[in-house]
């Protein structure tokens, strides 16, 4: 696999099933290449009923598209199946607007021209009306408004004031609930205020849109705590006031929800007890009687697993969104979710009347997204593994018959070799049991000496897996066995192994890794003298303490990284910092942070550092990564910088198409220079 091949894949995303589970509309992401471009399409496939016992399913059709795009996403079908709405964008940095397509045939119906465009469209219970989000500001965004030929100044007042791949927060237009009728009424709005909304959903009844949100004046001073709201769709003004409903209020965020018939609320959300933990793992949570809730059944208190896994991929749809499914099934009984359990994302239907889990999908696969039925009788999912990045399938849930509907890279892969990806479990110093997969390359031979090189994800609480990552691929077929593994500190080992880094990160997470280099290494096959070592924000972190703290390896890359925690807490966009990660902040105990930062110790440092950062990262902004390689450049040490204009910290998920293959580019060169001996005459005078 090459770094252009990239350019070739395709992805599914948001699939969302038919009401009577017939059917599959999904957005279909692919590249173009001239354009340097995503370009999102709507797409249908017919989902074949389950057949009698003992008979294989029907071969489904190939999908047809609803779209040529190149904008179109959020395919959401109507009560009785007969439309779907979307939203189109009409240019690339425009927003995008609200349409319905009649299935019958016609063209699409647009349905807002709204300044701020819109997202999350959720149909009325009978068809007649469609709640949305936008961050319009009616009383500000007026058609005469004139735009100032230069930017004005910020006033920034709030000590949260950006958000990473989103920019600056404009107080003056937060996302708020709207409504629009399908009749052509005007879209009005039905919230109002300083406070951000998310995930508008009806109640069953038709009376209520419910959504999410984080009431906190101050959401930079502590962990989350988003609650589920209702607001009434028959408001004329906008409020911000007394006539919201709160629905459900814990200590913690509320993530994915659903209403059964006799209104029980299904919540994924993680409970934050005192004292504040760095790792809280998400449960379902059942909500039941009169409003408010404050109150909630845990009905995964007994499985010591995550509920809505966050697993690491490079290979998620670059464009178009979707999340996992949350439905209530099997008669209300149980609920239809997905959980993490060792590096996978397992759909699975987990028991109202005592918290039994039943995983519907195979461990060796990773639900990235999916939608269910009404009555939760039928899944549409886009289901990854190491070999893929994503298929779409159909579950029939009263069966468990799982129908693969669709392979987007089919032919792409098929005419590419792939090396074994295995699994291990080893012994860290501790004793704990740590997982992690090893990419071989194709044709490997254990009897020949590979470099190997170790990747370390971010996070810190989040988990590699079973999914497909294109960069271990690219450097496996260069001849690199590639290890990565799950140190602790990762998400779905349970709660106690999650929150081990607290107040020690880095620290005990550095000697999983090495141990894991240590039992490869063991197995005969890896030259010690040409190790390499990459990993991107919490692992760039750990790729810097890597080198600061072992001589071992004969080349690194620290991606969008950590290097010095006192700057970092000063100037990153989220707020983990205190009371979770650091006891104080530091002008209180300078120390602490000094102690767990990689600059710190770059004294120590020998091994040759390639940095790459993104200029727009405001998650780990940009001069982490230039502390480093100042750092190491001050001892005339061998190191350079690759910087890339324009992308922020997603640029190794969804950046542009060829900023993506040229960093991935930058990576095997760097590594093959410095263990294959290849010349790099790019990188000789850092070096």
């Amino acid at each position: 696999m090459k770094e252009e091949d990239l350019l070739r894949l395709v992805w599914v995303a948001d699939p969302q099933v038919s009401p009577d589970g017939t059917r599959v509309a999904f957005t279909r992401v692919a590249v173009d290449a001239e354009a340097d471009a995503y370009v999102t399409s709507l797409w249908l496939v017919e989902a074949p009923a389950p057949e009698p016992q003992g008979r294989l399913p029907r071969s489904p059709e190939p999908p047809r598209p609803l779209t040529f795009g190149p904008l179109d996403s959020q395919p959401r079908w109507s009560p009785d199946g007969r439309a779907l709405a979307f939203v189109r964008a009409t240019e690339p940095k425009k927003p995008g607007q609200l349409f319905v397509l009649p299935m019958a045939g016609g063209e699409a119906l647009r349905l807002t021209r709204l300044e701020r465009g819109v997202s999350e469209p959720a149909w009325s219970p009978d068809g007649r009306r469609l709640a949305f989000l936008s961050a319009t500001n009616p009383a500000l965004d007026t058609p005469e408004e004139k735009k100032p030929k230069n930017e004005p100044a910020r006033l920034v007042t709030r000590p949260e004031f950006r958000v990473n791949n989103e920019g600056f927060i404009d107080p003056d237009h937060p996302d708020h609930v709207w409504v629009v009728g399908v009749d052509g009424a005007e879209p009005r709005p039905l919230t109002a205020g300083r406070f951000k909304e998310m995930s508008p959903r009806w109640s069953r009844d038709g009376k209520w849109i419910f959504f999410l949100s984080d009431r906190r004046p101050e959401p930079w001073f502590g962990p989350e705590d988003v609650d589920l709201l209702a607001v009434s769709p028959d408001l004329e003004r906008p409020t911000d006031g007394p006539e919201l409903r709160t629905v459900a209020d814990i200590r913690g965020p509320l993530r994915a929800f659903a209403e059964d018939s006799g209104g029980r609320i299904a919540a994924v959300g993680g409970l934050r007890p005192e004292p504040p933990r760095s790792y809280d793992q998400n449960d379902l949570l059942l909500f039941e009687g009169s409003w408010p809730r404050t109150t909630a059944r845990v009905m995964t208190a007994d499985y010591d697993f995550d509920v809505a896994p966050d697993i690491a991929s490079d290979q998620h749809p670059p464009r178009g969104g979707g999340s996992m499914p949350l439905s209530f099934a099997a008669g209300e009984r149980a609920v239809l979710g997905v959980v993490g359990r060792h590096g996978a994302a397992i759909l699975a239907l987990i028991s109202l009347a005592d918290g039994g889990v039943e995983e519907l999908t195979d461990a060796r696969h990773e639900v990235i997204a999916g939608s269910v039925t009404p009555d939760g009788r039928r899944a549409a999912l886009t289901l990854g593994d190491v070999t893929r990045p994503g298929d779409l399938h159909v579950l029939d849930v009263d069966t468990r018959t799982l129908v693969r509907l669709w392979g987007p890279n089919d032919a792409v892969l098929g005419g590419i070799p792939l090396g074994e990806v295995e699994e291990i479990w080893y012994p860290s110093f501790d004793g704990r049991s740590i997982q992690g997969w090893i990419v071989k390359p194709p044709g490997f031979d254990p009897s020949r000496k590979h470099p190997l090189i170790l990747e370390i994800h971010g996070g810190p609480h989040v988990a590699y897996g079973v999914g497909f990552f294109h960069e271990f691929r690219v450097l496996a077929a260069a001849g690199y066995v590639v290890l990565y593994v799950n140190p602790r500190g990762s998400t779905t080992y349970g709660q106690e192994f999650g929150n081990l880094i607290q107040y020690r990160y880095p620290g005990d997470d550095y000697r999983d890794l090495m141990a894991g280099v240590d039992a490869v290494i063991a197995r005969g096959y890896v030259d010690e003298s040409r190790l390499g070592v990459t990993g991107g924000s919490g692992g760039g972190l750990l790729t810097n303490w890597v080198i600061a703290h072992t001589g071992r390896f004969a080349a690194a890359i620290t991606q969008r990284c950590v290097a010095d925690w006192i700057s970092m807490h000063y100037t990153s966009d989220f707020t983990l910092f205190t009371p979770t990660w650091f006891r104080k902040p530091p002008f209180e105990d300078p120390e602490e942070y000094l102690e767990r930062s990689p600059a710190h110790f770059a004294g120590n440092v020998r091994t040759p550092l390639m940095v790459i950062h993104s200029e727009e990262d405001w998650r780990t902004p940009i001069g982490q990564g230039e502390i480093m390689f100042r750092a190491l450049k001050q001892q005339r040490k061998a190191a350079v910088m690759v910087r890339f204009p324009g992308e922020n910290h997603e640029l190794s998920r969804s950046g542009a198409p060829s900023r993506r293959v040229e960093n991935q580019r930058h990576i095997r060169r760097w590594f093959d220079r410095h263990l294959l001996g290849k010349p790099a005459p790019e990188y000789d005078a850092g070096c």
